[in-house]
């Protein structure tokens, strides 16, 4: 791997919200960036735009509307380093990658955070998730055949476990999908013949006792109500215990026939930085308020990696809200470090949740839930929080025309 050589190096692994904001940041305080060697080293060579990622899985918009290549995002000299992040020796100050090693004088971590499956037998196997742009082209190619293979079935019994789904959890991203591939089912069935309205159904497992943990009570009461009017079976406290290639498999010894299992319940954050061995909560790395390590204050750790201590949720919650607010603060720590002064603490500051269930169909609270809406204006509001949010021009323009286009056509019901 062949770096150039300058004076000092700035080291940033993950390309997603953390990653992005913190490089952003370095580009607004660090006056002098133009004279660091700054790398950014990312699996893939583009950022993914994760809260619309239900949209694209439901044929809703187009893949390449929330898809940046890194390399347009960035300025100056900075490089882009394709490779996938094996290691990092904090003593050595160096990053051990697929393509060879890397030095770093100061180093921010923000590589986000994998599936949590807590251990259920074949859920890795034989669940689909929502994390990147390829599992989201996966669900939406599987949704669009099982309708293939349900019209050529003759037998009533044997079409509802071919399109019968089951969400497992009940958060935001569970809630979000699960609405949105109710109303891509409905479409994808008026093209097919020989299938019934009333064939496909849906499940919504959750361990807790409520949906949406983080909305005002009411709220949750509110996304009850909306996916049970769309048709939806809610189980409560009776969590999936084993996920087969048939079903699934409740903790009460329940069976739920299915051919299409997503799993959206819990992340497991990265552990890549292994040496030295580092304090963890929930295998999240516990960080100085400052965002850094206490031993190493030149190492920063971001996101769903950082264990960050909160008066209101106890540790932050792993959403691209925080992910973005730290990663523009540790640019704004970095800066200071270089200057010798003195590091500020992080205070997070929480704007307000979101989430969309289906069309005109929403819940709003803004900051700590003072400020409620729902329905029509929520769904408003939805859309144009993430519009705004969305990196370039170009792709906000898009963006707004493919939600025009939602409006007046069809969704896209291509199997690529």
């Amino acid at each position: 791997m062949t770096v150039s050589q300058k004076s000092k190096k700035i080291v940033i692994l993950g390309a997603g919200f953390g990653g992005l904001y913190a490089l952003k940041s370095i580009y607004r305080y660090v006056k002098n960036w133009r004279e660091f060697d700054i790398s950014i080293i990312d699996k893939n060579n583009y950022f993914v735009f994760t809260p619309l990622l239900h949209e694209v899985a439901t044929g809703g918009i187009d893949p390449a509307d929330i898809v940046f290549p890194i390399r347009d995002l960035a300025k100056g000299q900075t490089e882009h380093i394709e490779a996938e992040v094996l290691d990092v020796d904090l003593f050595k100050k160096s990053v051990i990658t697929s393509r060879g090693g890397i030095s770093y004088d100061y180093l921010i971590a923000a590589l986000g955070a994998g599936t949590n499956f807590f251990g259920v037998p074949g859920a890795f196997e034989n669940s689909f998730t929502l994390k990147n742009i390829k599992d989201a082209m996966r669900l939406k190619n599987h949704l669009i055949h099982i309708f293939d293979e349900a019209n050529n079935e003759k037998d009533p019994e044997r079409q509802k476990d071919i399109l019968r789904i089951i969400i497992i959890g009940g958060g935001a991203t569970g809630v979000e999908l699960g609405a949105e591939i109710h109303e891509f089912l409905e479409e994808i069935n008026k093209e097919y013949s020989g299938v019934a309205s009333d064939t496909v159904e849906f499940y919504l497992v959750e361990a807790g006792d409520k949906l949406l943990s983080i909305f005002h009570p009411s709220f949750a009461e509110k996304a009850l109500k909306i996916l049970e009017d769309k048709g939806f079976n809610i189980i409560f406290k009776n969590p999936c215990a084993e996920v087969t290639e048939q079903g699934i498999v409740c903790a009460s010894g329940k069976t739920i026939k299915s051919h299409t299992v997503v799993w959206t319940s819990g992340v497991s954050p990265s552990s890549v930085i292994t040496t030295p061995e580092l304090s963890r909560q929930k295998g999240r790395i516990i960080v100085e308020p400052s965002l850094n390590l206490k031993d190493f204050p030149e190492v920063f750790v971001l996101g769903d990696q950082a264990a960050v201590a909160d008066k209101r949720f106890g540790l932050l919650p792993t959403s691209a809200q925080v992910a973005a607010e730290e990663g523009n603060f540790a640019g704004q720590n970095i800066a200071r470090l270089i200057l010798g002064q003195p590091l500020k603490s992080f205070q997070y500051f929480h704007r307000g949740d979101l989430v969309s269930i289906g069309k005109w169909r929403a819940l709003a609270q803004i900051g700590s839930g003072f400020l409620k809406f729902d329905g029509p204006i929520a769904w408003l509001i939805w859309r144009f929080n993430y519009l705004t949010k969305m990196p370039g021009t170009t792709k906000k323009i898009r963006l707004f025309f493919d939600w025009i286009l939602y409006f007046v056509s069809k969704r896209d019901i291509s199997e690529i």
